[in-house]
């Protein structure tokens, strides 16, 4: 499936196109942009986020703040004196907008991304005229500064930190340890920020954009590695011709939601029908993701029992 498809079928609902037409060129390409806003909606709400992921990562001694964000490490590289093909651990997309800031051959440049398989990328007039080395530097998406860590598959910098735990690699088998999230006045309030050990114990999360920053605290003075919990989101599509695949639900979720959203546009009808099925296809994605909380009480049995007391909802006063 492409974006185009999922475009077509949700102007297919509007009626806009019929069974077996191609959307026009104009209508398309705004289509892929409301698509991309509704995507970029969507990974800022936990509720549309399908799963979360543990990568792991080596902390650099000394740094404050480590940075990620997405960045593909460079492996390999080659020229024909027009264009300079690498070869890297993450993806890039065609029609991106690629930069190597930096490289062992000395290369700099901005392109796009002229083909991408699983791990190739092409940038064409990136200046290189003789046969290239094994090269390892990095590239970014153009107008990115190069991060610490590179968030899997190319994606954006997490949106939130769930959870975080610092790895004991000196230790056999390793042993993690719960790394304390922290918020703003936290970070604030902390009176010795550069203070450094070999355990850091907290970790603030600064979300700025396009490379979030991580404090750890104290500042990591050994190179232990560390995991984070960070949301899956579903990645914005960066051309038409992009051939994706998606959880289960979410096909029908994001079909109905971009009708639905271009109707206005197109100023056309949306049905009572129409709306009852998205209705029920969003529910489907919600009710997934949507985790119920947990209970307490205030002892291991029911309240009211132990030292705690209980409380009388006639009156509305402790016992």
């Amino acid at each position: 499936m492409t974006a185009l498809d999922i475009v077509t079928d949700a102007l297919m609902e509007l009626n806009v196109v019929a069974q077996g037409e191609t959307a026009q060129p104009g209508d398309a390409s705004f289509g892929l942009r409301k698509l991309n806003r509704l995507l970029d909606n969507w990974a800022a709400r936990k509720v549309y986020i399908y799963n979360v992921t543990f990568p792991t990562f080596t902390l650099v001694a000394g740094l404050s703040p480590h940075t990620i964000g997405p960045k593909a490490q460079i492996t390999q590289s080659s020229s024909n004196g027009i264009v300079a093909t690498y070869i890297a651990q993450n993806n890039f997309v065609n029609g991106q907008s690629a930069t190597i800031p930096n490289s062992t051959n000395g290369l700099s440049g901005t392109g796009n991304v002229q083909s991408a398989t699983a791990a190739k990328f092409s940038i064409p007039l990136i200046r290189a005229a003789v046969a290239l080395a094994a090269d390892t530097g990095n590239a970014v998406l153009a107008g990115s500064a190069l991060p610490t860590f590179a968030t899997p598959n190319m994606g954006q910098r997490p949106q939130r930190i769930e959870a975080a735990s610092l790895i004991l690699t000196d230790q056999t088998p390793n042993v993690e340890i719960p790394i304390n999230i922290r918020d703003d006045d936290w970070w604030m309030n902390n009176r010795i920020k550069a203070l450094e050990s070999n355990v850091p114990t907290d970790l603030y999360y600064s979300t700025d954009f396009p490379n979030g920053g991580l404090y750890f605290w104290p500042v990591p003075n050994y190179n232990y590695g560390v995991r984070l919990e960070i949301w899956g989101s579903i990645p914005q599509f960066p051309a038409l011709n992009y051939v994706f695949s998606l959880p289960p639900g979410y096909q029908d979720a994001i079909t109905m939601n971009l009708a639905r959203t271009m109707a206005g546009a197109f100023s056309a009808q949306w049905s009572q029908q129409q709306e009852s099925s998205w209705v029920l296809a969003m529910k489907a994605v919600e009710s997934n993701n949507a985790k119920s909380p947990r209970g307490v009480t205030g002892d291991a049995g029911m309240p009211g029992i132990g030292t705690h007391g209980g409380f009388n909802y006639y009156d509305s006063l402790p016992r």
